[in-house]
This record gives structure tokens, sequence and C-alpha cells, in this order.
């Protein structure tokens, strides 16, 4: 017979089995859990067995302990009868083995049998009522409780980058001092810091920032999510007394006595900055988990919607604020002060997943391979951005070929995958007239080229289907010639960033002049360029957008080596759109030219 600390030990080892199994926060749905309670009361009840029949004193214990692992677990309270049932239903069963002969079992089952009969059918329409609710039970919380997560780029599962919360240098003073102005009063707002000192808001903002390596973004952004403090023009003292939120929880008074020392400005960023840094980033460097629970690759269930975290930050908002709508508010936050607004035609290489997407009309086109990417740019001038900057933008249709790939669909067509277009090949004498090899070509389904525009297609008077660079003996001008066309190089810039390892055909004057006039030559959407002057500007749908500063222009990932020096003449034929980070409307020509020549005139 097992002695008391044995039983106790037992129940213990039990009901921690469960918990554990609950706690890891693995994808089991409603059933799964119901089993797992099933196990510990059939087991509860074969070691309670193992001494004297149920007790009345028991038989309440142990319901109450069914009732309390109901409210823990989140277990249906049906769910109770079920395993109460199955308790005195192994208890009497025990009891007929244990006390009567060997001899007399069989007689004794029978006899108890309509004793026990009533607590089967009162098992058995339990165990149906469950069975039928499970539909209900496990439906998503979200579709009854009305929480639909529409925003586009929002992902529950990566929420935050960890950099967005720990890059102490996101921001530097000034230009935290001068965003805060720009949407409200921390800037001025005088508050008591934890030494006692008077300082203002921004101030203590900054100190804790430096002191425990956060990023101020950050801050600002959990400041507006708990009380709307950095908009707020006349915030209140009960505002600032719990800034961020820290040491209240959904059900807690803040007149609680237990949290009174967390309160005050200057206490709750520096408690919430210490949370983050010293106790969540600490926890899940040395577990893998905080001590709420979340962690990298761990899922749980939040608000009815089923979360797996994959990176820290995402595993410490969800510890900080366990709810998904208040992670959508701070998403919002972050992404409409702080998230990048990369120009059309930017090369952005995502971290940490590192896929290489290209910015276009407002979406993202992944780059399929490595070898696609550098038929379109230099890699070196690919800039790096985070995932969660990324995820703003929906995605677009995959850059999926290599500019002047030959491509073959189904029916056997084969195109050119020219600058404008798919240009169709019309015959195969045209094929081997212009050197193509059937090697080369690349077999298609019709979708993946059905977002490429039709070109004019290419026969045997076409010229130049590849692009070539020609010049006439008698003049200076050099043009690059595509589909029977002609662009004018301004200047010899154009030939050393696109055109290094192309050679220049000499052409009769009189022939170049068949060809049709497109223009000038411009430059790709993307680049960065500038005159003598101390303007940087981006091309953006063939216009000039102008950085405004040094920490925007670095925020953005540029590097200053890419930059391109162009002639001021080159530089006069664009017009000018808006700033990078502002949305005026855009400036003629005639402004652009005065704002140059001011500049050069500086």
């Amino acid at each position: 017979m097992l002695v008391s600390g044995t039983k106790t030990k037992l129940l213990g080892c039990a009901h921690m089995n469960f918990c554990v199994i609950s706690e890891l926060k693995l994808k089991l749905p409603v059933s799964a859990k119901l089993i797992a309670l099933t196990i510990f009361a059939v087991s509860s009840g074969l070691i309670q067995m193992s001494f004297d029949t149920i007790g009345r004193r028991n038989q309440t214990e142990n319901r109450a302990k069914m009732r309390m692992l109901m409210d823990i677990h989140k277990i249906p309270r049906v769910f109770i009868k079920i395993c109460y049932m199955v308790l005195r239903f192994c208890a009497r069963l025990y009891h007929i083995i244990r006390v009567q002969r060997t001899m007399y079992i069989v007689q004794c089952i029978i006899k108890n049998f309509m004793l026990t009969s009533k607590l089967f059918l009162r098992c058995l329409v339990s165990i149906l009522t469950v069975i039928i609710a499970l539909p209900i039970l496990t439906k998503p919380a979200s579709a009854e409780s009305g929480l639909v997560i529409d925003q586009i780029g929002f992902n529950p599962d990566l929420i935050l980058s960890d950099n967005d919360i720990f890059d102490v240098n996101g921001m530097s003073y000034d230009y935290l001092v001068s965003f805060v102005k720009s949407k409200g009063v921390l800037a001025e707002l005088m508050v008591e810091d934890s030494d006692g000192e008077m300082k203002t808001a921004v101030d203590v903002i900054w100190r804790v920032s430096n002191a425990y390596k956060m990023n101020p973004k950050y801050i600002l952004a959990l400041l507006q999510k708990e009380q709307s403090l950095v908009e707020d023009y006349e915030p209140s003292e009960r505002q600032l007394a719990w800034a961020m939120g820290y040491g209240v929880c959904d059900s807690c008074s803040k007149d609680d006595p237990d949290i009174q020392d967390f309160r005050g400005f200057a206490n709750q960023v520096e408690w919430a900055a210490r949370q983050h840094r010293e106790k969540y980033l600490m926890q899940l460097l040395t577990y893998g988990t905080t001590i709420a629970g979340k962690g990298v690759g761990i899922t749980m269930n939040i608000d009815g919607i089923i979360v797996t975290p994959q990176n820290q930050a995402t595993a410490m908002l969800y510890s900080y604020t366990p709810h998904i709508h208040g992670n959508l508010n701070l998403w919002k936050i972050w992404h409409e002060w702080f998230s990048l607004a990369y120009p059309d035609g930017t090369i952005v290489k995502a971290m940490p997943s590192e896929e290489v997407y290209m910015i276009q009309f407002g979406q993202k086109r992944k780059f399929v391979s490595p070898t696609v990417l550098m038929s379109m740019t230099d890699p070196n001038k690919v800039i790096e951005g985070s995932d969660t900057d990324l995820s703003s933008y929906p995605d677009g249709e995959p850059v999926r070929f290599p500019k002047f790939a030959l491509l073959k669909d189904p029916s056997g067509t084969i195109f050119l995958n020219a600058s404008d277009g798919k240009r169709r090949i019309s015959n195969m004498v045209t094929f081997r007239q212009f050197g193509f090899v059937e090697d080369d070509i690349i077999e298609v389904t019709f979708e993946e080229i059905a977002d490429l525009a039709e070109a004019a297609p290419i026969n045997e008077q076409t010229i130049f289907p590849q692009g070539a660079l020609v010049k006439a003996s008698e003049s200076p001008t050099v043009y690059y010639v595509e589909n029977s066309k002609k662009y004018a190089l301004q200047d010899e810039v154009f030939l050393k960033v696109y055109f290094t390892r192309r050679p220049i055909v000499s052409v009769p004057q009189i022939t170049i002049d068949t060809y049709g006039d497109a223009g000038v030559y411009k430059f790709k959407d993307g680049e960065l360029v500038k005159g003598t002057g101390p303007d940087v500007f981006v091309i953006e749908n063939g216009e000039l957008r102008s950085i405004p500063s040094e920490e925007v222009f670095l925020s953005l990932g540029w590097k200053w080596g890419n930059i391109i020096s162009i002639p001021d003449r080159v530089l006069l034929t664009y017009n000018q759109s808006t700033p990078v980070g502002q949305t005026n409307l855009a400036i003629d020509t005639a402004e652009v030219s005065q704002a140059i020549i001011n500049s050069l005139s500086q």
C-alpha cells in the first residue's frame, strides 16, 4: 500500500504534467486538453483508490481540484462532470475488486451494475455533449468576439524587429526633440526624474534610452500606445503617473497600494525599460521564455488567434501586452511614425530573412534568384532593411526572369524579356539571325509571364532587340538603341554607370537618323544623384526627390559611395517631386531649376 506522502507526490505529478502541457503553449486544440485532463482524472482516481474508497470529504476535495483546473486552464466547465464521474466510477470498480473475494468478483460486478448504470449513462451523456459542443468550443475566439485582423502588413508573429526595440542609436537627441515637438508637449513638459531633479520629459526618455540601451522610438511608441502621451497637448496627471502602463494589469486598480512604487513618469519609463532589457531579454537568452511563458517559436493562443513569435521582440511584446489588439495599435503607431517609405526602384534586402525585394508601385516584388538580381542592378546598391519595415508593403508579382532572358510558354512561343515587356520572336529564322541559343531558353507557364506587358514582336527587320550603343563617326553623341528607338546619352557618366562592358558600334549618321527619337537616356529609379551643390536626390518615377537630411539618408540604409555625381545640365533636365519623407505636391521644372541654381550660388 502506498504511503500518504507518496500519494501526495503522485497526485502532484499528475497535476504538474497537465500544467506543463498547458504552459508549453503547444498548438493543442480544446479536445486535446480534454484528453489530458481525463488522464489526470483517471490517474488521480487510481492513486486515491490505493487507499480506501473515496469518502465524502475526498469527493469534495477532488471536485474542487477539478474546478480549479477548469479556471486555470480554461477548460469548458461541462467537463467537470465527466472527470468527477470517471473518478467515482474508478473508485467504485476498485472497491469491488479490492473488497470482494476473487471468486465473487463477477457476481459482485453484476450486483453492483445497477448501482453504477446511472453513473455510466450520465458519463455517456456528458461525453456526447462535449463531442457535439467541440466544434463550437474550438471555434476561434476572433470569429465570435469580432476581432478581425484586416490590417494589411500586420503579422502577429512578427510585430517589430529586435533592433526596433534595442537600437539605442535609433534617434539622435536633436531628432528626438524635434520629433516630439512636432507631435505634442513632451519636449517642454517638466517632470520629476528618479533622482528628484526636474527635467523635461524628453530628457528623461533620452536618459533611460541610453541607460538601458533602448530605442527612443520604441519608448515613444509605447508612451503613445499606453496613454496617448506623445500627441496629447494637455496630458493629465493620471496619464503621466502611469505613462507606460507598467505594473497595471487589466483588472488592477491604479490606486492599489502595492503598485505605487511604479507611479510617476520617470518611474514608469525606467521600470518599463528595465523590464525589457534586464528581465525579458535575459529570460529569453537564459531560458528561452519570458516569465510569462512567451518565447521564440512557442505557439500560443492570444485572444483566439494562434500566434508563434518569430523573434525575441514579438515574444516581449506579448509578455508586456498579452493581447492582439494592443499590439496591433503599437504596430500601427510604429508604422505611421517610423516605418520607412522606400522610393520606387529601391532594392532592399530584408533582415533577418535575407530576402531581396524591389519596391515598385507601393508593393514589394521578391527576386527569385541572385541571377535575376544581378541582371537588373549592381549588388552593391542593395540596401538593408528589416522584415518588419517591409511587412507594411503588400506582395507584388515576383521578379522571376533576368533582363533579355528567352522565355518559352507551353504553346511553344518564344519571347524576349525586354525592357518594355515580353517581345514575341516571330520565327526561328529571326531567332538565329540575332544569335540566340536554344540552350538559353527558359520554359515557363502562362501564369508566370502573364504580368509581363506585351511589347512589339521581334522580326527580321527589328534593330538591336537586346540593345546596343551606337555612334556616328562625325558626331560626339552616343545613343542607346533598342527596338528601333534611340536614346541620347547626355554625358559619359551613363557609360560608366550602365554600359561599362558594352562596345560602341560605329554606324553612319544616316542610319542613326532612321531610328525613332525616344529622347534622352534617364537614370533608373532608385539611383542617388547630386550636382555640384550640396543637395542629394533619389530618382523615383523619372523625377528627383531631395533627401532633406543626413539622418533621413542613413535611416533608409543608403550608402554615401553609391551617390552618382552628374553635371548640373543633366540635373536640370529632371522635374522635382516631393522631398523624401514629405507629402507636398510636386513642383514644376522652373522651381527645380531655380532651386539648383540657388544651391550652386551658395
